[in-house]
């Protein structure tokens, strides 16, 4: 008998081929998110590229020390691997330790009371707004003095419309 396994798709039951990840209506849904469509070691000869040639190195040294791995899995286990925004389990591979007070303006690093956990795609929306935010006028400040709540907010609503935006 062929291996089978469920469609990756949330709530989707559907038995399918196991070199399948979506049943197929939702692979229609799915069919733009190149992400999936490289294989695991393509993803992470390419995360080691943009590590060394395009991320900023001070940031690279810093994500990639004992101390910052030490207090991402306290925080990691104190969150109960649980998003900050939508409250979802996540798993190791999807969830992002985030600083709240953008890496670049905070004063302690470590500071646990700084840190929360993020989907990969609500950390992407934070980010892109940071980035507007930061280039607005007085914009550092107004990051320095966003908290968790105001951040939960701004990336459900952002993250609903992209979503009605995209239609799914």
């Amino acid at each position: 008998m062929a291996k089978v396994h469920q469609c990756g798709e949330i709530r989707c039951h559907r038995i399918i081929p196991f070199d399948q990840r979506y049943c197929d209506v939702h692979a229609k849904l799915h069919a733009h998110d190149a992400y999936h469509n490289v294989s695991h070691k393509q993803r992470l000869e390419s995360y080691k590229i943009y590590n060394r040639e395009h991320r900023d190195q001070t940031a690279n040294a810093f994500y990639h020390s004992k101390e910052w791995q030490h207090v991402r899995d306290y925080v990691v286990n104190r969150d109960m691997y649980t998003s900050g925004v939508s409250g979802i389990t996540l798993t190791d591979h999807d969830l992002i330790v985030d600083h709240v007070v953008p890496r670049r303006l905070c004063e302690d690093l470590l500071d646990t009371n700084n840190l929360w956990c993020l989907s990969r795609r609500e950390h992407l929306a934070k980010t892109k707004m940071e980035k507007h935010i930061a280039g607005k006028p007085n914009g550092d400040n107004m990051l320095k003095h966003l908290n968790r709540q105001k951040w939960a907010v701004y990336i459900d609503r952002q993250l609903a419309r992209e979503k009605h935006r995209d239609g799914r």
